[in-house]
């Protein structure tokens, strides 16, 4: 989105359709202090989606990218690479995050590239989208990986969609979005609509 700014009631209508989408404390966690308007500020990257970010190098923003579009893959609607939802983690992070919430992030990412070239033979960029999905359903599944490690991709995953929801595309073509100035509405359910932006995540 392009407005950096919410009133109160656009931020309560906001978190409204992020709590359906989301549950209630990973939401919460996402849009404490100034995080919603750093959120709704960013600038989708056209012109180096596969560079370093701000906090991560650029292997690890590769590897990334393609957690990414394994949780958000494109279909009907864009993939979140498409929407650069990599890009807008390393910046979230750097911009909100404390350092351990960054180190969280920087180890599950490079947990799942050991995890890969132990059980693969090859980085995760470089495995096929099944082996890509069957990884990361590996650390829900915590075979192979610890609580922690459980715990620290959920953090991520969270900030994938969270991105992915506050884009313009995201926002308009996933999440039910009423286009009136200054932000979200809710609006009644009919038989045959689209949910609120819930997702399975994979």
């Amino acid at each position: 989105m392009k407005a950096t700014n919410l009133s109160q009631p656009q931020r309560r209508k906001f978190m409204q359709h992020l709590v359906r989408a989301m549950g209630v404390t990973s939401a919460t966690a996402l849009v404490y202090g100034s995080n919603l308007n750093v959120a709704m500020a960013y600038q989708v990257r056209t012109d180096k989606l596969d560079g370093a970010g701000q906090l991560f190098d650029k292997p690890t923003m590769q590897t990334l990218k393609h957690i990414v579009d394994t949780i958000l893959p494109r279909t009907d609607t864009p993939s979140g690479a498409d929407l650069d939802c990599h890009g807008f983690v390393d910046h979230q992070l750097f911009r909100c995050h404390s350092e351990k919430e960054q180190q969280a992030c920087l180890q599950i990412i490079s947990q799942i590239e050991k995890h890969a070239m132990a059980n693969f033979k090859q980085s995760f960029c470089q495995l096929d989208e099944k082996q890509q999905l069957e990884l990361l359903q590996s650390i829900e599944a915590m075979n192979g990986f610890t609580q922690l490690q459980r715990n620290q991709f959920k953090f991520l995953k969270s900030l994938i969609v969270f991105g992915y929801f506050t884009s313009e595309q995201g926002a308009r073509e996933i999440l039910r979005y009423d286009p009136v100035p200054g932000g979200f509405s809710v609006i009644p359910l009919k038989k045959g609509d689209k949910c609120w932006g819930s997702l399975a995540y994979y």
